[in-house]
């Protein structure tokens, strides 16, 4: 299969590593590691690197330190890794030097996968952060918002006080939220800080779209989409995968500009 038939996405996370194999522009397979244990990560990457060959390799990193870490024990791809970042990308128009390269990413994939039959698109990934990024159908960047996700409303709230204990998402599987109203801390916990999330995005997103055009494609992505975007009810599509999508698009962009794959 030709190298440009391939291609490895890596999206460096304050909480997970996420990866994907695109093979002929589809999505073949993902994995996720903890940002904590780069090392598993590195291993694992470089026998992927070993058994698909020579592909693309694109990179975006939140967590400074990680990477080199993982490529110090991926010698034969050192040269070889595009990192993402508002500057070393080329598709998407005024963005800040200081950007996340998640929400670069984000924004590419919004711009090349829904905009297409939409004036412009608006991505909500729910991470460690909760984060809103918009962008036309000219690829110009429309602005954002940023604000602490659920996983760390519920370490903050446990750590700010003396008694709340600290929840994690993975007890929020079997939640209900047919009431607000609760009866014990653990279940007021969840019910407050998922129906005020839910809350805060719902607001988030009818004020964006007002300042958007009329024809505005929404989209969900990240660790928590699933859980929150139903609830929601103003997202056309979650794709759990986009950022990953999106490091691929601006990975190919710039190997394509310099005749690289």
């Amino acid at each position: 299969m030709p190298e440009a038939e391939r291609a490895l996405a890596i999206d460096i996370g304050n909480s997970r590593i996420c990866c994907g194999i695109f093979i002929g522009g589809q999505l073949n397979e993902t994995w996720n590691y903890s940002t904590a244990d780069p090392a598993t990560a590195s291993s694992h990457l470089n026998s992927l690197h070993n058994k698909y060959g020579r592909g693309l390799i694109a990179v975006s990193s939140v967590v400074p330190g990680v990477l080199p870490s993982i490529i110090e024990q991926w010698p034969n791809a050192k040269d070889k890794i595009f990192e993402v970042s508002a500057s070393s990308q080329t598709l998407i128009s005024g963005l800040y030097e200081t950007m996340g390269s998640d929400r670069v990413a984000n924004a590419a994939a919004a711009f090349k996968l829904h905009t297409l039959d939409a004036e412009a698109a608006v991505v909500i990934d729910f991470g460690t952060a909760t984060t809103l990024t918009a962008v036309n159908n000219k690829g110009n960047f429309l602005g954002g918002m940023i604000t602490l996700g659920l996983t760390k409303t519920f370490q903050a709230l446990h750590y700010s006080t003396a008694q709340l204990p600290e929840l994690s998402v993975q007890e929020l599987e079997n939640l209900s939220l047919s009431s607000p109203l609760a009866f014990d801390t653990q279940t007021a916990i969840e019910r407050g800080c998922v129906i005020g999330h839910i809350g805060m995005v719902r607001y988030w997103l009818e004020r964006a779209l007002k300042s958007l055009p009329s024809k505005t494609t929404v989209v969900a992505t990240g660790g928590l989409a699933r859980l929150i975007a139903p609830a929601i009810k103003l997202f056309d599509h979650v794709d759990v995968n986009l950022t990953l999508k999106g490091i691929k698009i601006i990975g190919e962009a710039a190997a394509d500009q310099v005749g690289q794959v």
